[in-house]
């Protein structure tokens, strides 16, 4: 198992309003991110992700769950460009790569904002890092 398999909790986001700003989020969407952001801010349980690296299948799997509930799924093939349909309805093309067994590099074009980030786990903490247009969001989550 890839060390930055597993279940995570969110414990801190920032920045989260002003890249949806810069990738152009519509709303109502950009609205129900930010509040299940800063909704885990007072209940760390309210948002989970988990993520499943496959390496036989060369795939990655991210999960998002609030409040319980699976919100969101999306899955990659690693190492190839992959066509997917984003939370936000929007397709977007994009990139993941296994960096080690603890981190996992990626880069996603939605119409014309381009966005490059990654996910790296350490002992029992998940950095999310993620840019475009010059603005970066940074989530923490710790290991459940």
């Amino acid at each position: 198992m890839a060390a930055i398999e597993g279940k995570w909790k969110l414990l801190s986001s920032s920045n989260i309003a002003e890249f949806h700003d810069a990738i152009k989020t519509a709303e109502p969407f950009k609205s129900k991110v930010i509040e299940m952001k800063e909704a885990a801010k007072n209940d760390p349980d309210s948002y989970l992700e988990e993520l499943e690296v496959d390496l036989k299948e060369n795939k990655s799997v991210r999960r998002v769950f609030v409040k319980g509930e699976k919100k969101f799924e999306r899955g990659f093939e690693l190492g190839k460009e992959n066509e997917i349909v984003g939370p936000d309805g929007r397709t977007s093309k994009g990139r993941c790569d296994l960096v080690g067994d603890n981190r996992i590099t990626f880069t996603n074009k939605v119409e014309d904002v381009e966005m490059q980030g990654q996910m790296e786990a350490k002992d029992k903490t998940l950095t999310v890092t993620i840019t475009a247009n010059g603005v970066s969001a940074t989530e923490i989550f710790t290991k459940i």
